[in-house]
């Protein structure tokens, strides 16, 4: 019950205290080997605001990031010792104050293997449908192999992400890589330096985007917390605040 509690009242700060939190992505998140238990359900709510983002639209019919707000759930199930999944609501408010659901996200995610220490590798593969507020097609593919190395004290991970328009008449892979260096702080506590960068088609690749985020991870009676503020390092990029809260059932 005080996790419920602990959510909703986290949720309703944020719908009454809108300047304090504002995004475009609806997931700025870089994934490990973390997985659900089999037969283990769970909830992701990733909370992302931009407070300095694009003032004007991108193409037609978008959502600048500026000022807006963006608050997904993700309920998520452990089928395997390697293998899990979820679906993402993502929904988005933007600078006046609206709110849009804009569809929903399905992934799948395998894990190779569970060490303690050492090398470990999986892959996430998500398809969504979503509005044009947020994407310039609406059936989007991300395909997201995960690689990563931990010691006891430190933890090193990379998703190099390609992503292709499912629908729409250009179907070439984009690619965005992350990665993730995190230092050991307490048993329950991580920080950490994120970082998320667009480098636009395979074909003709360019720096379109590069955001740096300093970060921590920590565990709060039972709930898994992320915080992190970024800043944006070229013109095309943001500053950001996220926040990722995980409950397990």
């Amino acid at each position: 019950m005080f996790k419920f509690k602990l959510v909703f009242s986290v949720l309703l700060l944020l719908f009454v205290s809108p300047e304090v939190m504002a995004a475009s992505a609806d997931e700025i998140q870089v994934y490990t080997e973390e997985a659900n238990k089999p037969g283990e359900f769970g909830v992701e709510v990733h909370v992302n605001y931009v407070s300095t983002g694009e003032k004007v639209p991108v193409y037609v019919g978008e959502i600048p990031s500026h000022h807006n707000f963006r608050l997904t759930p993700e309920f998520n199930y452990g089928f395997t010792e390697h293998i899990d999944g979820g679906i993402y609501i993502p929904t988005i408010r933007d600078a006046n104050g609206n709110w849009f659901v804009e569809g929903a996200k399905l992934r799948l995610k395998y894990i190779g293997n569970h060490r303690d220490t050492g090398f470990y590798w999986g892959i996430n593969g998500e398809f969504g449908s979503v509005s044009k507020r947020t994407e310039p097609e609406r059936l989007n593919l991300e395909v997201r192999p995960i690689l990563g190395y931990k010691t006891e004290k430190w933890h090193l991970t990379t998703n190099p992400i390609f992503g292709i328009t499912v629908s729409g008449n250009s179907h070439t892979p984009g690619f965005s890589p992350a990665f993730k260096v995190a230092r050991k702080a307490t048993e329950t506590t991580w920080f950490s330096v994120e970082h998320y960068a667009d480098f636009g088609d395979v074909n003709q690749l360019g720096n379109q985007g590069q955001v740096t985020y300093v970060a921590v991870d920590t565990e709060i009676s039972g709930i898994g917390l992320n915080l992190g503020i970024g800043r944006g390092w070229s013109g095309a990029s943001d500053t950001t605040i996220k926040t990722i809260f995980a409950v397990p059932f």
